[in-house]
């Protein structure tokens, strides 16, 4: 397709633009994934990993794998909605104090930590993230909390040129370093990220707002052609390494970036700058009890990055006394999704969507789906009605 076609030979030009954080449809059932202040929020260890594939039957299918964990230290007050037969008196008041560091002074907070893995593979494109996240959780009163969190890591992205051919070689809107030709084999670049988010919750609703990468923008994309021809490389190059280093007439900055190059080029490899562009993330749900056995649970996702679209998803869940849950899933002029769960037992649950195109692409593609399974450890409060 032209459009995957140009973004593959956008991100190979000298200044490319990456997305960090893949497309995930069960975003109510792993909201750590979009906001670091939600590492500590449950009332047990929260381990979750998921599996997607998008556009399913083209070549280009994007397939992403992740792994989340975060819980929270420091607490002894209720997150958790669903039945809760082996709570402590401490625990069942709906916000009690959550640490006794003196006798005296009662501080009323928690904290939490967590981690995330991300793989995602588009066509030639594959990228990986690993970080390590914090969050401080302060009550308001009541059952209202704040918190604010945290995550640095790092972000790797490599691109594969080896078996890909350009239909559209002289299409003025594409660029490339050189203005010649497009890199060969395969370029690798990394960087540090940084993500921040904020978090206002009770037990029945929860409104948050955090920014990937909102700094650390620029990193360099490299590739190693082998060691063919290095003699005549060496021939070539050293002699202008020497005239570079040796004229005191050039820039110090100037010259440490031309030496970079040089060296680049000596080794046979060569190097392009990329940017992972800032995001912006909403969200926002509640929980709805009807009766005594279902709960209805509606989730927004407002996801906004530098240089593109707003984009705006939502999620609808329905439960049946915590056994499994249907729902459906919405993402604004993109896909619409259906959505059925269970619980396994009280430390294990499974939710699978899956997805139709409706921008164009649902006679081209056999649809998106998506799989998570989610674990609780140390699960002390919640209880579920495992459905088998």
């Amino acid at each position: 397709m032209r459009f995957l076609i140009f973004l593959f030979l956008f991100l190979a030009s000298i200044r490319g633009i990456a997305q960090q954080t893949p497309q995930f449809s069960q975003f109510m059932m792993n909201r750590f994934l979009y906001n670091p202040a939600f590492a500590g929020f449950e009332d047990y260890w929260d381990v979750q990993s998921g599996f997607r594939t998008q556009w399913t039957g083209l070549n280009t299918a994007n397939r992403t794998f992740y792994t989340t964990a975060n819980f929270a230290f420091d607490k002894s007050d209720r997150t958790s909605t669903g039945i809760t037969p082996y709570m402590s008196k401490t625990i069942r008041r709906n916000y009690s104090p959550t640490y006794i560091r003196k006798k005296t002074r009662k501080v009323n907070f928690h904290q939490g930590v967590g981690m995330q893995l991300i793989s995602d593979q588009i066509g030639p494109i594959t990228s990986m993230s690993l970080s390590g996240s914090y969050a401080y959780h302060l009550s308001l009163g009541g059952e209202r909390k704040l918190a604010t969190g945290g995550s640095i890591g790092y972000y790797q992205r490599v691109l594969d040129m080896t078996n890909f051919n350009v239909k559209d070689a002289g299409d003025p809107f594409i660029t490339y370093s050189n203005a010649s030709s497009l890199p060969a084999g395969k370029i690798s670049g990394g960087q540090s990220l940084i993500n921040v988010g904020a978090l206002y919750y009770t037990r029945k609703f929860y409104v948050g707002l955090s920014a990937n990468q909102p700094v650390f923008g620029d990193f360099f994309f490299t590739n190693k052609n082998g060691n063919d021809g290095q003699e005549t490389r060496n021939a070539i190059y050293d002699p202008l390494i020497a005239e570079v280093q040796a004229d005191e007439t050039i820039d110090p900055d100037r010259k440490l970036w031309l030496l970079a190059q040089l060296n680049f080029k000596k080794n046979g490899a060569t190097q392009w700058m990329g940017t992972v562009a800032p995001t912006v993330f909403f969200q926002s749900g509640l929980d709805i009890k009807s009766g005594e056995h279902w709960t209805f649970s509606p989730a927004v996702l407002v996801k906004y990055m530098k240089g593109a679209t707003l984009v705006a998803e939502t999620n609808m869940r329905v439960k049946y006394d915590e056994q499994f849950w249907v729902g459906g899933t919405y993402r604004h002029k993109d896909a619409i999704g259906i959505m059925v769960g269970a619980h396994l037992s009280n430390a294990l649950n499974l939710t699978y969507v899956y997805e139709t195109h409706t921008n164009g692409y649902a006679h081209q593609s056999l649809g998106s789906h998506e799989i998570v399974l989610g674990m609780k450890f140390r699960n002390r409060i919640f209880m579920a009605n495992p459905a088998f």
